[in-house]
């Protein structure tokens, strides 16, 4: 691998690691395994992770947020919307183009970069003419071949902190209740199934937006130097897997 392409890799380290593996840890400790047994666990699937070739390949992108503000801002800013409220189809340069959409949402991040990265994930289309279509509302980091790096690993640090502090919490901690909700069904097909992630997603994606509008209409209610900003979200997962049979272990 050349230096350059190994400098854009996102290192994992120790801290991380560690605030990612603890609610496992606890869990494990409180499911009667012991610390030898939990360690040979993780060690025997760090080995089936390290050789299997079923796993997805990984392309490291940086911190996605660059990404997600652009398509946000795409479908958000009245400039880059056309008379009916859609997002409108862009050139790459000019005033009211991609890269100064781009520059609007971070100055020092390259537009070409973002560009590759949305067209990768099929979040943008360059059309015959060199125009570019935002498809998709949202930022999407994944697809059959591969998945971004960091996102994913956002994703499972988000989840590990917050049931870091469902764990840790005591009656009078400071900050918001972290709060964890499910829904499931063990009687659907296969069909369904299919139907079930489509409707969902469609109806996450509306539901999202409507956070994202509160989010961005409250984003500079801070008292001026009595506080301090907070990052706060919603992340959503599908759920599908076989029905295994009862038992009293997990």
């Amino acid at each position: 691998m050349a230096d350059r392409e190994r400098s854009r890799i996102t290192r994992m380290d120790a801290k991380r690691a560690a605030s990612l593996l603890y609610p496992i840890a606890a869990f494990l400790h409180k499911g009667g395994l012991s610390k030898a047994e939990s360690l040979n666990c993780f060690e025997a699937a760090m080995e089936k992770a390290v050789s299997s070739k079923r796993v997805k390949g990984m392309v490291y992108i940086g911190h996605p947020t660059c990404y997600a503000d652009t398509v946000a801002n795409w479908i958000r800013d009245k400039k880059y919307l056309d008379a009916t409220g859609r997002p409108r189809v862009l050139r790459f340069t000019g005033k009211l183009g991609f890269a100064a959409l781009v520059r609007q949402t971070s100055r020092a991040t390259n537009p070409r970069t973002v560009l590759s990265v949305l067209k990768r994930y099929g979040n943008v289309r360059e059309l015959r003419d060199g125009k570019l279509e935002l498809i998709r509302p949202f930022f999407v980091a994944g697809k059959e071949e591969d998945i971004a790096f960091e996102p994913t690993a956002y994703f499972l640090s988000d989840a590990s902190v917050t049931l870091q502090r469902m764990l840790k919490r005591q009656q009078y901690s400071r900050g918001p209740q972290p709060f964890w909700r499910k829904v499931e069904s063990i009687h659907i097909s296969e069909a369904m199934a299919k139907k079930f992630t489509l409707f969902a997603r469609e109806r996450s994606l509306l539901f999202l937006q409507e956070l994202d509008d509160w989010l961005d209409a409250h984003a500079a209610e801070l008292t001026r130097g009595k506080d301090k900003s907070h990052r706060v979200g919603l992340g959503l997962f599908s759920i599908y897997s076989d029905l295994e049979p009862p038992t009293p272990n997990l």
